[in-house]
């Protein structure tokens, strides 16, 4: 087993792990405060003029029918082609929108890849896929170095986002910038790149069979390890927090009576104590919040004349 294998197998663990543990994380975090903002896409029947169940009589003693389909029709455009941003800031999805679908596209493709080489073993050859996993390699790398290339730009010469422009967002996209120039390096480079590409997969299963790779291949698949390995601890996360930020904040409206499972989670919510300094809080560090909410309203004291 070579190097190249021992980093493949640590990076994923690392990857898989880190993630778990960061999701666990966050979906045992306290209830957040209720948005309440209508439509909820999965207010069935409602969602389409803005509303809600709150309008029926007596509608915490109705049965609730959610409209997942409702839900889907707003992930999927903005999973896919970012709609908010296309709608909020439409110079910045001119290259936030090829990076990421450039990105989607060589995740696609490493599928495509890894089951052409495994199903090699098995002696199932997908020679039809050849020439689409090439063309999709391309256009995955090419889309991708424009948007990486204009988001630095974008970052460095508009004003108003320099100010919120980090060294991890420079960092994060010349790490992705890496990956699609040196994916193009090597499609231009090597006449058995996809060959080569599925049997690195295949490799990884039965190490003797490991291709032998060119040079651009080695940097292509170091960047992307690399890339992959402290993804984790970035907020490049928001591919799988975006979820809790949707269903866990935004469409969160579970019903809270008494008995329910939403209750037993805000309940200690409400016993923690309150050390808010704002004066019409009324917090005296040793209140909690039941104690504040049950609490008459400070009055504001008469100004002497």
């Amino acid at each position: 087993m070579g190097i190249l294998h021992l980093l493949a197998y640590l990076t994923f663990a690392v990857f898989v792990v880190a993630i778990a543990a960061r999701a666990i994380r966050i979906a045992k975090m306290p209830v957040h405060l209720r948005w309440e903002l209508y439509p909820v896409p999965h207010e069935k029947g409602k969602a389409k003029y803005g509303g809600s169940i709150l309008e029926e009589l007596d509608w915490w003693t109705k049965e609730r029918h959610k409209d997942y389909l409702g839900e889907l029709k707003v992930m999927i455009p903005e999973i896919l082609f970012l709609k908010a941003i296309w709608e909020y800031n439409r110079k910045m999805w001119f290259g936030t929108f090829p990076l990421h679908f450039g990105l989607y596209l060589l995740i696609g493709n490493t599928v495509l890849l890894a089951a052409m080489g495994l199903l090699s073993m098995a002696n199932v050859e997908l020679a039809f896929l050849v020439p689409v996993t090439y063309v999709i390699g391309w256009i995955g790398c090419v889309l991708g170095v424009i948007g990486a290339v204009y988001m630095i730009i974008l970052r460095i010469a508009d004003s108003g986002l320099a100010k919120f422009s980090t060294p991890s967002h420079f960092l994060n996209l010349f790490m992705l910038g890496a990956i699609y120039v040196t994916g193009i390096l090597w499609l231009s480079s090597d006449p058995n790149v996809i060959a080569n590409s599925s049997g690195f997969f295949r490799g990884l299963v039965a190490p003797s069979v490991m291709p032998s790779l060119p040079v651009t291949a080695y940097l292509f698949i170091g960047f992307s390890l690399v890339f992959m390995f402290y993804l984790p601890f970035t907020h490049m996360t928001h591919f799988f927090t975006k979820y809790f930020t949707y269903h866990s904040v935004r469409w969160e409206d579970e019903t809270n009576l008494p008995g329910d499972p939403l209750q037993d989670k805000i309940n200690p919510q409400l016993e923690q104590v309150v050390t808010w300094s704002a004066p019409h809080v009324g917090a005296d560090g040793k209140k909690n919040w039941v104690d504040i909410a049950t609490s008459p309203v400070p009055k504001k004291e008469k100004e002497e004349k």
